[in-house]
């Protein structure tokens, strides 16, 4: 049985929410929840953050192949995450996801946040003779879907932002708008401050504006992260995040629309914003063939094509474009691309393959759109951003593309309004790419050219240095 929630302190939902669910379940299965016999099997693993730097809403992707090395009956059929120690240990959300679509669920993924030079240790519970498999989605944190009627072969979105993916290579990036729930006197900001329990006079503004907090003080948390002016309160027990700017001397308080591909069908839609232009022939992070002898971009070709959704979970959701008779030159080819979208994180992840070389000639491009007179290519960190505001000039935006140093070719100069470059597959044949937009009208924007390129910076640094999985043995105590 799989267990998927969105905070970290996921033990109080379970207790709070779960229970009468999964007793349900068990008892008309006749099923057992990894974890709740002392002689379940275990994969026990560290997960190390080397830098010096805090860590939120990491994934962690672990394989079928990789888990089964180090136990040879693990199979993602009854699983479940915990971290910690037992016996003092709390379940995680986690997701399983079938890849390569041969009906068998081959990955596993979960969400962790590491405190700077921290370590964690966690532990997969998993019964080997379970045959049935039950997914209890809790508080959804990302979607993919098709949808035809946007001219686009999918959307795909995370609890912060969209993406819609069109025929010819390009997306368009769209911001969600946070909704303002109510203000309070900056008097209550030494009480966020110190991360703390909420007074009752501040819980007393809750109440009036028809918003029932939590009254388990150990099921509402308080975060700051890195900024000043910034905080979050999660009340766990009931699944909803409170945002809170400090603006002008008071402290504006906003909630996410959260899941929301549905409003970009709607033509009176003033939630989903979009962030980048609908004419461009690569858009915020996609791609087209370039031909260097003509110096030309030609756009992707969607004559036979067909798509998948690899998944559409809590933790992470997976679309696949496939072209199984790609014509260059007279030439077929099979071209697949495979777009990742994580909840709480802001960028896609891209895996474009062609199934055997191209013609001479002929590459991958991608790149952003130049929204802004403020844009940089950094060959240092091989990364691409642009800074600039939304269509509307209503708040600040920034995009940005980052490639592997390996997979990096020229730059190509033949569009004024975009920033592009070529990118070569790497040993496993992929050509793989992040890009992301973030958007000072939702919930986790930025504010400042400064900071998105102090952000963009960070990011890098975190991407060079991925925490370290070590794998412990089954009879190391410690």
């Amino acid at each position: 049985m799989t267990i998927h929630k969105k905070d970290h302190n996921t033990l109080i939902r379970l207790k709070c929410a779960l229970c009468f669910v999964l007793t349900v379940l068990l008892f008309y299965t006749s099923c057992s929840l990894p974890g709740g016999n002392q002689n379940t099997n275990r994969i026990r693993f560290t997960i190390q953050n080397t830098l010096r730097i805090e860590r939120k809403n990491i994934p962690i992707v672990l394989t079928l192949d990789q888990l089964q090395k180090v136990s040879a009956d693990f199979s993602l059929n009854a699983y479940s995450v915990v971290t910690g120690k037992s016996p003092q240990e709390a379940m995680i959300p986690a997701q399983a996801d079938d890849l390569d679509y041969d009906g068998v669920r081959d990955q596993l993924v979960f969400l962790i946040d590491l405190e700077k030079e921290e370590t964690k240790e966690f532990s997969i519970l998993y019964d080997p003779n379970v045959k049935a498999t039950f997914t209890l989605d809790v508080n959804k944190l990302t979607r993919a879907g098709i949808f035809p009627e946007l001219n686009a072969f999918a959307a795909i979105e995370s609890d912060l932002i969209a993406y819609l993916l069109k025929p010819n290579g390009s997306v368009i990036a769209y911001g969600k708008k946070r909704q303002g729930l109510f203000s309070v006197n900056s008097m209550f900001q030494g009480e966020l401050d110190m991360e703390q329990h909420l007074s009752q006079e501040f819980r007393l503004h809750f109440d009036r504006n028809g918003i029932a907090l939590t009254q388990n003080p150990n099921a509402l948390g308080i975060d700051s992260g890195d900024s000043d002016n910034r905080w979050i309160i999660s009340d766990l027990e009931n699944q909803e995040n409170y945002f809170i700017r400090k603006e002008e001397e008071q402290l504006n308080l906003y909630k996410s629309i959260g899941i929301s591909l549905n409003d970009l069908l709607d033509a009176e839609n003033t939630t989903m914003i979009r962030l980048t232009s609908n004419k461009d022939l690569i858009g915020c992070g996609g791609y087209a063939l370039w031909n260097n002898e003509n110096r030309e971009l030609i756009p992707i070709s969607n004559e036979g094509d067909y798509v998948r959704i690899l998944a559409n979970g809590a933790i992470r959701s997976i679309v696949q474009r496939i072209l199984p008779s790609w014509n260059i030159n007279g030439d077929t080819y099979h071209l697949t691309s495979t777009t990742y979208i994580y909840g709480g994180n802001q960028w896609i992840e891209r895996h474009i393959n062609a199934d055997k070389e191209l013609p001479q000639d002929y590459t991958i491009a991608v790149g952003i759109p130049k929204i802004g007179d403020s844009y940089d290519v950094d060959d240092e960190q091989n990364l691409m951003w642009s800074w600039g505001t939304d269509p509307a000039g209503a708040y600040p935006l920034g995009v940005a593309l980052t490639y592997s140093e390996t997979q990096t070719d020229s730059q190509i100069d033949t569009d004024p309004n975009m920033l592009s470059v070529v990118l070569h597959p790497d040993e496993e044949g992929q050509i793989k790419y992040r890009t992301l937009a973030i958007w000072e009208g939702g919930i986790k924007g930025i504010q400042t050219e400064s900071e998105f390129i102090q952000h963009l910076n960070i990011m890098t640094t975190k991407m060079s240095n991925p925490p370290i999985i070590k794998f412990l043995p089954k009879d190391d105590k410690k």
